[in-house]
């Protein structure tokens, strides 16, 4: 029972909780008009509700096919309830909406495991925006809107499976040695109090103080490997396992 989006202040110190919306069309525990409708808001929206997995795919194919509607090749079908209603409460206060595609070039899909691993990925992002005067305002031409934006999506990532590449020119960011610094910095700072006490504990023959040094790293291990599990595409919703309800 939740669908995004997730409302962040542009100050870096009021991040907003997430909000809340109900799958269910009947119900809405959250109502729309209370959002802020403030300029200085993002609202990120994930319609498809749930991560790609080859057998979410499938339910996507098959709730199409059931409904006559042409299959997704890369992408699922959207559930378009949480953008409708926040596109349209919004109303004048919507400046645009960007519509954003993730590709990865290389033969790899960055996940958790590679990110903690240290290993990188090479990804080509494409956006566009859509100006306020180009959405519609009625909520059924508002959810065709959005299926049309993933009919896009899905030509897109045509495109980008054979040419490792998007359409049109590319920008390329170059790597900052800023976060390479600030990654260095904090795993000296969590890497070093540690080893200290572990040397301690070696030294001094502390069983007390070398038993509590690995008990933390032990507790830091496990709760790593539940962030890991946590975060699985098996951990992700349902999606496909129950009937579709359209709003």
């Amino acid at each position: 029972t939740y669908y995004l989006p997730k409302a962040l202040d542009t100050h870096p110190l009021s991040i907003k909780p997430p909000l809340s919306f109900a799958r269910n069309a009947d119900y809405n525990p959250l109502e729309m008009s209370s959002i802020p409708k403030l300029l200085t808001h993002y609202y990120v929206l994930f319609a498809e509700g749930t991560r790609y997995t080859p057998a979410k795919h499938q339910a996507s194919i098959k709730f199409c096919e059931e409904r006559g509607l042409q299959p997704f090749r890369n992408v699922l079908y959207p559930r378009t309830k949480g953008a409708v209603e926040v596109i349209t409460e919004l109303g004048d206060s919507l400046g645009s909406v960007y519509d954003v595609v993730f590709g990865f070039p290389g033969d790899t899909v960055p996940s958790s495991n590679s990110m903690f691993s240290g290993i990188s990925t090479d990804i080509d992002i494409w956006f566009r925006r859509v100006d306020k005067k180009d959405i519609p305002s009625d909520k059924e031409e508002v959810a065709d809107f959005i299926v049309k934006q993933f009919r896009n999506k899905d030509i897109l990532l045509d495109y980008h499976k054979a040419h490792k590449c998007f359409p049109g020119k590319s920008y390329p960011i170059p790597r900052r040695k800023q976060v390479l610094y600030l990654s260095i910095f904090w795993f000296l700072l969590s890497l070093v109090p540690g080893a200290a006490l572990l040397n301690l504990s070696i030294k001094y023959g502390n069983r007390w103080l070398l038993g509590g040094v690995l008990g933390i790293l032990l507790a830091l291990y496990l709760a790593s490997k539940r962030l890991m599990r946590m975060v699985s595409l098996k951990s992700s919703s349902s999606y496909g396992t129950s009937s579709y309800k359209k709003s």
